[in-house]
């Protein structure tokens, strides 16, 4: 059965945590969620998501914004398409949903310099590869927008495995990209652990029946 540890921790301590949580358990593969997990993303990607409507909306309204900033709040690890949709239901314009993921990605890939990375990210990747362990990510993000967050950080070869669960199309919490993961890897689910940060990202590893550690770097910010 999977285990479920919620650890209520603000900035980089959560990293130093994890390392000594993890230090004793029999764990050969590490697998983490990337936005509000390592990357300290959550006003930056609500930002981008209110952006994506400047065509279709008056964001001058303060009472759109504010209805689309709280959409995106209270939608924490719920695939973007099914926000869209919400929103374009809601709001009563014309674009797909499909229209506004695109639009969406293009908007992160062309600012994604504004995002930051949380205190100590790249040094406990690192640490955890140095000894040895696999260390991967699974991502409802689009593949193009991961790897030039990865980049534009010096982490695009940290990783054994980079994988877009949207561009998979299977989106968490849909377990498929865990499964194919433990599946290839040919070891047993017991050495596998998920790292997310949302419910979503706990019913994705749960599905999947791989322990996970939950986090919240932003606890009584939000």
């Amino acid at each position: 059965n999977s285990q479920f540890l919620t650890v209520w921790v603000k900035q980089e301590p959560t990293f130093s945590l994890i390392i000594r949580f993890m230090k004793n358990a029999q764990k050969t593969h590490f697998i983490f969620d990337v936005d509000d997990t390592l990357a300290d993303s959550y006003e930056f990607n609500q930002q981008m998501f209110v952006d994506t409507f400047i065509s279709y909306v008056d964001l001058s309204n303060p009472d759109i914004e504010k209805y689309l900033r709280n959409l995106h709040h209270i939608s924490r690890g719920v695939s973007m398409i099914t926000q869209f949709e919400q929103a374009i239901s809601h709001l009563n314009i014309r674009p797909t949903a499909s229209e506004l993921v695109d639009k969406n990605e293009l908007l992160h890939q062309n600012n994604i310099a504004k995002m930051k990375m949380f205190d100590a990210v790249s040094e406990v990747i690192t640490r955890l590869r140095s000894q040895g362990k696999d260390v991967s990510i699974c991502s409802n993000r689009q593949l193009g927008s991961l790897s030039k967050i990865l980049t534009q950080h010096h982490m695009q070869d940290l990783f054994t495995h980079t994988i877009s669960c949207a561009d998979s199309g299977h989106e968490k919490p849909d377990p498929f990209c865990l499964e194919t993961l433990v599946k290839e890897s040919g070891k047993p689910k017991e050495e596998f652990i998920f790292f997310g940060d949302s419910n979503t990202d706990y019913q994705f590893a749960t599905n999947a029946g791989i322990d996970c550690i939950i986090v919240d770097h932003y606890l009584n910010q939000k």
